[in-house]
């Protein structure tokens, strides 16, 4: 996928300015039409490295795409920040887009696809899907020219920060849960020098797991490649991962796990057991081929049945049953059709309104996806085997396999009795993710006051997972860190990714700057006057911006926005005048928290 998506950029040299007065950077115009822009430069291709020498030319905040190797993929991105040079590699960890095209504010440059944050001092992952950082490599300015020195075996490998291996601590953390918050917990904490035992805790049968492109990609995502980690890791740093193992409670006054007959001592315990795919109280809903997508054998189920079904029923019009009936009919074309049932009036729209909801189903319709909206199930019929669903108007829909894409479960029974449980299913914690004594809770699971209203929030979306596993591994080593982030999430059908920031429940108005016919827009989601939240589509770095606004408190009003007079570009100025907002760097490089 990296090789793909950075073949894609055809140039040798490319300076991408800071601000580019009265428009914004163009993502297709980067990746296909943008005029080549040379400069003079000299290559050594030495036995172990590219040695490369460019004009000493940079402005201040400007970042520049410079290749140094042979293929087009192999490209450095050189940056001016604070008077002093940069070199990182070009290419995102996460799926391989061309940072180039994204976004730099500060000493930080964000993804142009899932907003994946790097500092370019020290290549160090701050926010985003991420894992890995960025390689850095020297630059010396000598006589009008940078000199850049890039180790080939390191130009395009991403980076796994300085960890420390176990230790004579007798610290014990236990992580229940095997998701990403989860990993990202127990890496923290090896990041930040924690060299106590750390205990990871799962039910399904696999090492943690990204499960995003499950939905995005079902016929094309293997179990291995959605593996965080390999075992070797695990063994290298010290972290026990017990996989097939279910904890039956947690006793915090004694600090124990229990399985089975055996409890397990903590010190400090983090829940991050995320959510069971649910399940709506309707007859005939464990026929077979009916299924959920939550865990991988999941997918198995449904793309083995996929391929010898005639007619397909999803049950549900949000993310998951909007991503997967877009995987599967692009797959499989006319060998199938696929009908989205759902009681709202257009997809998304508890989310994203009816005017964005609408756009996207025009979308699935122009690619052959039907839709029965206002239309709840009434029952799924069928004798043994799946046979039909029968909705509350009256029709019946013939289905050979049933996808129940109706939301997730918070798996929140091992608090119970012992830990507060919010309205949203979630378990309540403080701004520190801090549920009680000793005890935090992070990702799906965790209700935590946001801190743009106060209101506490649920959010189920892999950045924000992510990044609360940070979050609560500074926290159980005692070091403060509240939960300040601005949440991010992205969705790709057909080919085309909506990309969203913020938190928009409760939103009472949606202003549209852009072509929903094209899917070309920025929507921005206001309550009582004030944008709590954005989508865009066809927009590059409109999140980017968006959610540095968000953070820094800068956005503009609903009115002003509504009478156009603000725009996209002027969001981007506002943000570039302030700078970028602390984002507490990972833990074992950021000095503010050590």
């Amino acid at each position: 996928m990296r090789k793909i998506l950075s073949s894609a950029i055809a140039i040798s040299l490319r300076r991408t300015p800071l601000v580019v007065p009265k428009r914004t950077q163009r993502l297709a115009a980067t990746l296909i039409s943008l005029p080549l822009i040379r400069y003079g430069f000299q290559t050594l291709n030495l036995n172990d490295a590219y040695e490369v020498s460019i004009e000493d030319n940079l402005n201040e905040g400007e970042m520049r795409e410079v290749q140094v190797g042979p293929k087009k993929e192999d490209a450095v991105l050189v940056c001016k920040v604070d008077g002093q040079i940069y070199c990182v590699s070009n290419s995102c960890p996460h799926v391989g887009a061309p940072l180039s095209a994204g976004f730099l504010v500060g000493d930080k440059v964000k993804c142009p696809f899932h907003n994946a944050s790097f500092s370019v001092k020290d290549g160090v992952h701050e926010e985003g899907p991420m894992f890995r950082g960025l390689q850095t490599f020297p630059v010396k300015q000598e006589n009008g020219q940078l000199v850049i020195r890039v180790e080939k075996q390191l130009l395009n490998a991403p980076r796994t920060l300085n960890m420390v291996t176990k230790g004579d601590d007798p610290t014990h953390v236990v992580i229940v849960g095997g998701g990403v918050s989860g990993q990202s917990a127990a890496e923290t904490l090896r990041q930040a020098g924690f060299r106590g035992r750390i205990t990871i805790i799962t039910a399904e049968d696999s090492l943690p797991y990204d499960r995003t492109p499950m939905s995005k990609m079902t016929f094309m995502v293997k179990q291995q490649g959605l593996q965080i980690r390999p075992q070797s890791f695990y063994e290298q740093y010290g972290i026990d991962v017990m996989t097939n193992t279910t904890v039956d409670s947690i006793d915090i006054n004694n600090q124990d796990v229990v399985v089975g007959q055996e409890k397990i001592h903590y010190d400090k315990l983090l829940l991050a057991t995320g959510g069971t795919a649910r399940r709506p109280q309707l007859d005939g809903v464990n026929l077979g081929n009916v299924h959920t997508l939550r865990q991988f054998n999941d997918l198995q189920s449904i793309r083995d049945k996929a391929k010898t079904a005639k007619n397909i029923v999803v049950v549900g019009a949000s993310f998951i049953g909007m991503e997967t009936a877009s995987a599967i009919k692009k797959e499989l074309k006319d060998q199938v059709n696929i009908i989205v049932v759902d009681s709202t009036t257009v997809p998304f729209e508890r989310v994203l309104g009816k005017e964005v909801g609408g756009s996207l189903q025009k979308l699935h319709e122009a690619n052959g996806v039907e839709f029965e909206l206002n239309a709840g199930v009434k029952r799924i019929g069928g004798v043994g085997q799946v046979q039909r669903v029968d909705l509350l108007n009256g029709k019946s829909l013939q289905a050979d396999l049933v996808i129940l894409g109706t939301g997730i479960q918070p798996n929140n029974k091992l608090a119970k009795d012992q830990l507060k449980i919010s309205p949203n299913g979630g378990i309540e914690t403080d701004v520190f993710l801090k549920a009680a004594k000793n005890v935090y809770a992070s990702g799906d699971i965790s209700s935590y006051p946001y801190w743009v209203t106060g209101e506490h929030v649920r959010i189920e979306h892999q950045n924000e997972a992510v990044r609360q596993g940070y979050v609560a591994a500074l926290n159980i080593l005692g070091r403060p860190t509240p939960l300040t982030d601005v949440p991010f999430f992205w969705t790709r059908q057909w080919d085309r990714t909506l990309a969203y920031s913020g938190v928009g429940q409760g939103f009472d108005e949606v202003i549209v700057d852009g072509d929903l016919s094209q899917q070309k827009f920025v929507a921005y989601y206001a309550r009582k006057g004030r944008v709590v939240a954005s989508a865009s589509m066809n927009t590059p770095n409109a999140q980017m911006i968006i959610s540095e606004a968000l953070r820094l408190n800068v956005m503009p009003s609903a009115e002003d926005l509504k009478e156009k007079k603000v725009n996209l570009d002027d969001i981007k100025k506002i943000v570039l005048s302030k700078g970028s907002s602390c984002h507490c760097k990972r833990a074992g490089q950021c000095q503010s928290q050590l």
